[in-house]
Formats: structure tokens, C-alpha cells, sequence
């Protein structure tokens, strides 16, 4: 069981996860809040955490699913709402495909593939107004935190990329989005895949208008993630009027000395900061230390 005792604006919650082995194989989860077991999706957002890790630098450096991912974990975390419109969406567009399938081997018909469009502009159209929404909060504050971080003239964007930017992402609307179905039916039938939607959608990351991933180094792209999750941060305190807890794995490797010591400076004023070093003299000892050695903890 991993258990912790969470302590916010002066509420204590009680957060359980345990997991169990069925069979040997299958392997289960049992979520409790307060001692009461509840679903896995009323367990988000009971405690809100940005986690820095080494692989968050395939945000700017991996596949658009990375960058979904972020987005996703992130709007979840204060909107159930959106994170059950990406499970319909997910579960419809399963559906839809094997239609799309379907109708290209005649063993369906264009006005089931109706249905399943409807259903997945409805929530489509949720995810993307969210995503875009929530993803200029976060470049807003990350362009700040950018600049106050690199101490240079750099700047940085953040442009939200939807998978129908080529039919004007300005107009779309219900009936937009299902003219733009119509139009590509005859492409997805041959495909047999939906072509457009959010499981297609993607953000780019500029330095100075040229793209991150091409033209940053991996310390710069390190800076760029860690003022994006700064960012992320200030938009949860902003958006829920709790604090998130900031954890940060091993994120002043890479980094000179004196951007180490700016983002320590930075850093010192949220509420709740776990940070991990792989050598204690990447850090001052202002702050309370713990040596982690063979899964036992020091007090230093």
C-alpha cells in the first residue's frame, strides 16, 4: 500500500492506493480518500503534483503523445469533467475506427458512421476548447518564468497545434467540425481511422521563433520543461486556490552554476517543493536534506 497524509489550507486528506495481485497476473488497484474507496477518477485532484523527471524532456524532444500527455494529466487534475470527456472520446473513437473498417470491406453503412461522429465531435469539441484554453494559461506563465530563469533576451512561445488547423481552428464549431467529417469521409474510409480529432492534436515550443527541439540544447530544453511546470503550477494555484506540491527529480543536472542557484532562488517561494540531487553539493543546505541510500532515509 502507498499511503500519504495530506495537509493544504488546513485540510487533512487521507490518500490511499493499494494494489493487489488477482490470479498471479492481473494486478489491481483499490483507491481511498479519507477511508472511503472511490473510483480512480474521483482520486485525481485530491492532491495536485507537478512532477519534473528526466523523460518530461520528450515534451519538447518526443512525439506529439508526449505533449498530449502533459496536457491531459494536467487539465484533469481541476476538471473532472474534461477527464471524462477524454474517456468517452477515447472509447467512441475505438468505436468509430472499427466502423471506418467496417465500411470499407461493405460490412457497414455511412449512417452508423453518423452516430459515432456526432458522438465524437461532442466531446471533441470539449477537449479542444480545454486544451487550448489551459495550454496559453501555462505559456503565459512560462514565458515569464523563462525569462526570469535564462536571465537573456531569449523568448519563449508555446502554440497550440489542433489537428484541424488547416479548416481555421477560429470558426470550428459543431457544425464546422462535422462538414470537416464529411468532407475527409472518403479518406478515413480508406484509411480506416479517423483522421482528425484530438487524438491528433500537438503543441510546438519555440525559442526565439525557431523550434525548441531542433535548435535548444538539452540544458536549454531542461530550463524550457521546468518553466513549463512552473508554469503548470501557478495556473493549478491560480485555478483550484491550492498550492500543488512540486516535485523535482534531478533537475539541476545539465545546468551551470548559476542557473542552479536562480531556480533554487525561484523555487524557494512555493509552498511545498521535493527536490532530488544526485550530489548534495548541486544544492546549498538552506533547506531541510534527506540521504536516500539502499531505500533507507537520513535526516542530514
Amino acid at each position: 500500500m502507498i499511503r500519504g497524509i495530506a495537509n493544504q489550507d488546513t485540510n487533512i486528506s487521507d490518500l490511499s492506493l493499494t494494489f493487489s495481485h488477482e490470479k498471479l497476473t492481473k494486478l489491481s488497484k483499490k483507491y481511498l480518500f479519507n477511508g472511503s474507496e472511490v473510483s480512480s477518477t474521483d482520486f485525481i485532484g485530491r492532491l495536485n503534483v507537478v512532477l519534473f523527471e528526466a523523460k518530461d524532456l520528450n515534451i519538447v524532444m518526443g512525439g506529439p503523445a508526449e505533449r498530449r500527455k502533459f496536457l491531459d494529466i494536467h487539465i484533469s487534475q481541476q476538471d473532472h469533467s474534461y477527464l471524462k470527456a477524454l474517456q468517452r472520446f477515447n472509447k467512441v473513437l475505438i468505436s468509430r475506427n472499427k466502423v471506418l473498417k467496417e465500411i470499407k470491406f461493405n460490412r457497414s453503412s455511412k449512417i452508423e458512421l453518423e452516430f459515432w461522429t456526432e458522438k465524437i465531435i461532442e466531446d471533441g469539441l470539449i477537449i479542444y476548447k480545454e486544451r487550448e484554453l489551459r495550454l496559453n494559461q501555462i505559456r503565459d506563465q512560462a514565458r515569464v518564468i523563462f525569462s526570469t530563469l535564462i536571465k537573456s533576451k531569449e523568448e519563449l512561445d508555446i502554440e497550440f497545434k489542433p489537428s484541424f488547423s488547416d479548416f481555421n481552428s477560429n470558426l470550428i464549431d459543431k457544425d464546422a467540425l462535422f462538414k470537416i467529417y464529411n468532407d475527409i469521409s472518403s479518406r478515413e474510409i480508406s484509411a480506416g481511422a479517423t483522421l482528425v480529432g484530438p487524438h491528433r492534436d500537438d503543441f510546438k515550443i519555440f525559442v526565439n521563433r525557431k523550434e525548441a527541439s531542433e535548435f535548444c540544447s538539452r540544458g536549454q530544453i531542461r530550463t524550457i520543461i521546468l518553466s513549463m511546470k512552473l508554469g503548470e503550477a501557478n495556473v493549478l494555484n491560480n485555478n483550484t486556490n491550492q498550492s500543488p506540491v512540486l516535485a523535482l527529480d534531478d533537475v539541476l543536472s545539465e545546468l551551470d552554476q548559476g542557473r542552479r542557484d536562480t531556480i533554487m532562488e525561484y523555487i524557494s517561494d512555493y509552498e511545498q517543493v521535493l527536490l532530488t540531487v544526485p550530489d548534495s553539493k548541486l544544492i546549498n543546505h538552506r533547506h531541510n536534506s534527506y540521504i536516500v541510500n539502499d531505500g533507507n532515509i537520513i535526516v542530514k
